[in-house]
């Protein structure tokens, strides 16, 4: 057997569609060259990125995008080396093309979401964001589904379409300082500008709070437990910020103790009214 009568060898039929060792060969080679465009394709953004030529997020939503439309050629040109017509292809299977579109609605609307994601930008690859009291930062935008990771580490699966037709929080968007607040409530008739100077204290303690915007108290109520304080502080760790104020909580427990301040609990006054009789 010739080289040549090898190559044109059939491997098996499918209707007219004729599956040559040749097929096979091309398969293989239009994969490899697939994988090997990627491969320099991602090193061609991560060049981008380092040069400061191209943001993060953009260089990997135009990455996903060019990985989509090179995988779809290659299966286009594969088809094509079989003698399979796509045009044809698709002509014959428009019946079965329509009852898997019906069947496949979701699939698509969270791919068009995917797309709308990867073009509009409003969340991006690192953003800290809350979806339904859910605190995460995203790892991967796919035409599908977002992956992201929450403060447990735990990689949560998101469909894109959860993240374009409901509110979500980007802590992240515009990449400026974000504000939280601590609240404090103390017992009456507790020093109020003591406990101002100690919250400013405790927050100025804490590396991740930023100097600019400085942090602020106020006081916020007169409750029914006791007076309660506001302490506002701003910081660019987004995801970690449980930790920050806790820490933070901390720190203010302990300048309590030394100074003799007490944080206010529950209580009830009951007055007791000597018992009299009608004469």
């Amino acid at each position: 057997m010739t080289v040549k009568d090898f190559i044109q060898f059939e491997l098996f039929t499918i209707g007219t569609i004729h599956f040559r060792v040749i097929n096979l060969v091309v398969f293989v080679l239009i994969y490899l060259i697939i994988r090997l465009s990627l491969y320099f394709l991602k090193l061609y953004f991560r060049k981008l990125v380092h040069q400061n030529r191209l943001e993060s997020g953009k260089a990997h939503a135009l990455y996903q995008i060019l990985v989509y439309l090179i995988y779809v050629i290659g299966i286009v040109l594969a088809i094509e080396t079989t003698g399979a017509k796509i045009t044809v292809l698709i002509a014959g299977s428009t019946a079965i093309l329509v009852g898997i579109g019906l069947g496949l609605q979701d699939f698509f609307k969270d791919i068009v979401a995917g797309l709308i994601l990867l073009f509009e930008r409003a969340i991006a690859v690192g953003d800290v964001i809350e979806v339904n009291g859910l605190v995460c930062k995203v790892q991967e935008i796919g035409l599908r589904a977002t992956i992201v990771n929450t403060l447990d580490d735990i990689a949560v699966v998101i469909p894109n379409t959860k993240l374009t037709n409901f509110p979500i929080i980007n802590w992240s968007h515009n990449q400026i300082p974000t504000r939280f607040n601590i609240t404090v409530t103390a017992d009456y008739g507790s020093d109020a500008a003591l406990i101002q100077k100690l919250l400013l204290e405790a927050a100025a303690s804490h590396p991740d709070v930023l100097d600019e915007p400085h942090p602020r108290v106020m006081l916020n109520d007169f409750g029914p437990r006791g007076l309660v304080f506001d302490l506002f502080i701003y910081s660019n760790n987004l995801f970690g910020i449980p930790m920050v104020k806790s820490q933070i909580r901390f720190e203010i427990d302990k300048l309590f103790r030394q100074h003799n301040l007490r944080f206010a609990i529950p209580q009830n006054d009951v007055y007791l009214h000597p018992h009299t009789t009608k004469p």
